[in-house]
């Protein structure tokens, strides 16, 4: 059950980004992507083995529930709130994004948490919220470095 329910909430971070009518270039997305998947692995490694925050499962299915999470869910969301962000006009499109990105993650984390693939030890919701919120302000950070640098190379 635990399989199932990540890889619905894998399809759907696929198919909204997919489904985006602006993207920015594939240079820029293959490289925002790689930045946040070495921050993610990293994050979850230092969390769960050195600090003891959480335990992930040593299930299969479940371990490979996180793995999606953390490979797929996790980085292509963020990289559709990069992508409608950095192409939006209206400042009302960015609030959406912002919004559906942090309750998209913040939800699929909390079906890891319900389902058992992953176990709280001194972790919390308050913690989740802000260690969200810091991954959408990396994201924003790094978009607008790769941007800057994409700009920058296309310049004569």
């Amino acid at each position: 059950m635990v399989l199932v329910i990540n890889l619905m909430f894998v399809w759907l971070s696929i198919h909204v980004l997919a489904g985006l009518p602006n993207k920015l270039p594939l240079v820029f997305n293959v490289l925002l992507y790689m930045l946040l998947s070495i921050v993610d692995i990293n994050k979850l490694t230092f969390m769960s083995d050195v600090w003891d925050l959480f335990l992930i499962s040593n299930e299969v299915p479940a371990h490979l529930s996180v793995i999606g999470y953390r490979d797929f869910t996790f980085s292509l969301t963020l990289l559709a709130y990069a992508n409608v962000f950095f192409t939006a006009v209206k400042p009302l499109t960015k609030l959406g994004i912002s919004l559906y990105t942090f309750l998209f993650l913040y939800l699929s984390a909390s079906a890891l948490r319900w389902t058992g693939a992953i176990t709280d030890l001194s972790w919390n919701g308050f913690y989740e919220t802000a260690c969200l919120a810091i991954m959408m302000l990396l994201t924003y950070g790094f978009s607008r470095l790769l941007l800057r640098l994409m700009r920058k190379e296309m310049s004569p």
